[in-house]
């Protein structure tokens, strides 16, 4: 008879590793049409780790059930996520669209519309974005936004030689 080996410890299923906090800024107000309802940080491109956290984040604002984002930003966008015990419909803008933002879609309460700040994005430049009011009248872009921000960012100052 040959030895057998008792694998059932090996095999227990681990406990998964805590879940970073959501990096997400609401505004107090809904926004008009056009404008952002806020700004959120993921941190990776991987839209099925990503966004159950979100969706979880945004329980406060009715049941999500559908989701729309920049095709360009997401390298694989399943067309179903499971977040809880239900599952979110995953769509995309086309290239030539505006990439870097998500709406979230509720039947209840309608849509939001958040700024989506890349994964890579430094600390102190997503800290700007997060807390930086953003026109609820649409008059900036997601884009806009960012590349103020990476101007700002970038511009050096000059040393008066006075």
């Amino acid at each position: 008879m040959e030895p057998t080996a008792d694998h059932s410890a090996t095999r227990a299923k681990r406990p998964s590793p805590p879940q970073p906090p959501v990096r997400l800024s609401l505004a107090l107000h809904k926004a008009v049409p056009g404008g952002f309802d806020g700004a959120w940080w993921p941190y990776s491109h991987n839209l099925a780790d990503e966004l159950p956290v979100l969706v979880q984040a945004m329980d406060g604002v009715g049941s999500i059930t559908r989701v729309i984002l920049g095709i360009e930003r997401w390298p694989d966008i399943p067309h179903r996520v499971a977040v809880g015990g239900q599952f979110v419909s995953a769509g995309w803008f086309a290239s030539g669209h505006e990439q870097n933002v998500i709406v979230l879609c509720s039947y209840h309460e309608g849509f939001r519309t958040l700024l989506v700040i890349p994964p890579t994005t430094a600390a102190d430049t997503a800290a700007w974005l997060m807390n930086t009011p953003v026109p609820a009248d649409g008059s900036r872009t997601a884009s806009e936004l960012l590349a103020i921000e990476t101007a700002r960012r970038e511009a050096v100052p000059v040393d008066d030689p006075l």
